[in-house]
């Protein structure tokens, strides 16, 4: 009984310690700044600094910070080097317990949820490691060595190195075990908290299409280009209606090796305005410039048989609309008919109340045209635009 009671209270300290690690941090106001001295055999490698990301993956950022300010990782191991991939460390295991066992973690471990994002696995780039569930995170980390794009998306990035990548490399390149991946020799790692780096990133400048254009065409795609912020990691890009963005199509975010988007499936006769902003892990920067540019307009459907009269007492709204169509001071006994660009007939509907909804949710964005006949054969004619 006593040997069951001692390794219960066991246990239950070993919950109690990492409770505390998880609520207690250092305070930084930008991106905190790491350095991580490595060790061989008691002789030092090098120290490799590194920042993380709160503002891409706060609860991991937060994690880190708060193990290393219980000096959590001190005497842990890089147990796992992969040449042209990544060195990956911090498994409480590997302080003390046998190396069958360094990689494992610990069962009482507080895990981090996935926080995925569009930041890319690139060279020195920090990451959480994880088991098969992705919510799995727990202190473990590896530090990419090369780019490593089939993690894109799977894998929470949470910080860079920003010095002392050859240690990086020393390390990656150390005689090991090649069925586990495990160097021969220990390589120890001690991590201290050096501070924050509370830079705030440029606002991106736009390159094209340049603002005002006209008649772009809404075949393909269209590129929208921006210059490269030397510290950014994430872009964030806003197309809207109106420039004030209240109207806004969308928001795209792209990662760190693109400084450009391909926007599809635009909406002909229509303004567009867009602009872009950067988040560097710590700060959001200003938005750019607001730009804008006109598509191309769309040839209606040509009218059989109608009159050139117009009724022009029908009001249609909301539009643009994100499916539903009011139709409102509508006449009895009249027909509406939908038709797409290519003149296709979608729908043909006799109005039996002034007021009616057309639904169109089920098609592609784009621009449709309706045509409201009266029994007298004038006609009225618009524009639907579904976004």
């Amino acid at each position: 009984m006593k040997k069951i009671y001692a390794l219960f209270l066991t246990a239950f300290l070993f919950v109690i310690s990492f409770q505390s690690i998880a609520q207690t941090t250092y305070t930084y106001t930008g991106k905190p700044m790491f350095n991580i001295l490595t060790k061989r055999a008691g002789v030092t490698i090098g120290n490799i600094v590194v920042e993380l990301f709160p503002t891409i993956a706060p609860h991991h950022t937060r994690n880190f910070d708060s193990l290393v300010s219980q000096h959590f990782y001190d005497t842990t191991a890089f147990h796992r080097v992969i040449p042209g991939f990544m060195i990956q460390g911090g498994d409480p295991n590997s302080r003390h317990g046998a190396t069958s066992t360094w990689g494992y973690g610990q069962p009482n471990q507080p895990t981090v949820n996935a926080e995925f994002s569009k930041a890319k696995h690139l060279r020195g780039i920090l990451s959480a490691a994880r088991s098969t569930n992705i919510n799995s995170a727990t202190s473990q980390f590896f530090i990419c060595v090369a780019t490593a794009a089939n993690l894109d998306g799977n894998y929470s990035i949470y910080g860079r190195v920003l010095g002392g990548m050859k240690y990086a490399d020393t390390i990656v390149n150390s005689p090991r075990n090649t069925s586990n991946n495990m160097p021969n020799q220990k390589i120890e790692m001690f991590v201290t908290y050096i501070g924050s780096n509370d830079t705030v990133p440029l606002a991106p400048s736009l390159v094209t299409p340049t603002t005002n254009s006209q008649n772009i065409d809404t075949i393909g795609y269209l590129q929208l280009k921006w210059n490269k912020v030397s510290d950014g990691i994430i872009y964030s890009v806003d197309l809207a209606y109106d420039s004030l963005f209240t109207a806004l199509d969308t928001t795209f975010d792209i990662g760190t090796n693109l400084v450009n988007y391909n926007a599809m499936r635009l909406i002909p006769d229509t303004k567009y305005f867009w602009r872009v902003k950067t988040n560097n892990g710590g700060h959001f920067s200003n938005y750019s410039q607001v730009w804008s540019f006109t598509t191309l307009s769309a040839t209606p459907p040509n009218l059989v048989g109608i009159k050139s009269e117009s009724l022009n007492s029908t009001n249609v709204y909301p539009n643009p609309s994100n499916g539903k169509f009011f139709f409102d001071g509508l006449i009895k006994g009249s027909s509406i008919k939908i038709k797409d660009v290519q003149g296709k007939l979608l729908k043909e509907i006799t109005v039996d109340n002034e007021k009616m909804e057309i639904d169109l949710s089920t098609q592609n964005k784009g621009v449709y045209f309706y045509t409201i006949t009266s029994k007298n054969g004038s006609a009225q004619q618009g524009k639907l635009i579904l976004k």
